[in-house]
């Protein structure tokens, strides 16, 4: 668990749109506030595609409601441990992929903040990165919220629920 210190660290550079890296339930995560601005800047440091969809960490359900997600029977399933749902937003036809995180460290934060991105501290295409020194040695510029080696390196299940398919 980060310190009640690294807390507040973590969730004020998150409010000054800094991009982050957290422990999640999962693996270390590149964090920052959602918002379309930095899934770009995320993707970039990635060396991904721009566009590429990124998994958004909530810390309640009725979080949904700001992503543009109704509530429907899929879900329950963020309620399963790890477990990421993809879910059709109310405009645009437009998919967001969600995860309820159970870290309360990484809950306090997201209480303050909103919804953040989380995704693999890595190249896109490349193993995650999950050691201190190489977390820290990723990206000099990024600040690292590090509180433990995650020895559980598997990312999450993910639902589709549109397809209504286990994609990983």
């Amino acid at each position: 668990m980060l310190s009640k210190d690294l807390i507040i660290k973590a969730t004020n550079a998150l409010i000054e749109n800094e991009i982050i890296i957290l422990p999640t339930d999962t693996i270390y995560g590149l964090s920052a506030i959602w918002n379309f601005e930095n899934e770009k800047r995320i993707n970039n440091i990635k060396n991904a595609n721009e566009e590429k969809p990124l998994i958004v960490l909530i810390s309640n359900i009725e979080q949904l409601s700001i992503l543009g997600i109704e509530k429907n029977e899929f879900v329950d399933l963020l309620f399963n441990e790890s477990t990421t749902v993809i879910f059709k937003t109310k405009s645009n036809n437009k998919t967001i992929a969600v995860r309820l995180i159970i870290r309360d460290d990484i809950k306090k934060i997201i209480e303050k903040t909103g919804p953040i991105f989380s995704t693999s501290v890595n190249l896109h295409g490349e193993q995650p990165i999950n050691e201190k020194d190489e977390l820290i040695n990723f990206d000099r510029s990024i600040n690292v919220y590090f509180d433990k080696v995650i020895t559980n390196i598997k990312p999450s299940k993910i639902y589709n629920s549109i397809t209504n398919i286990w994609v990983r």
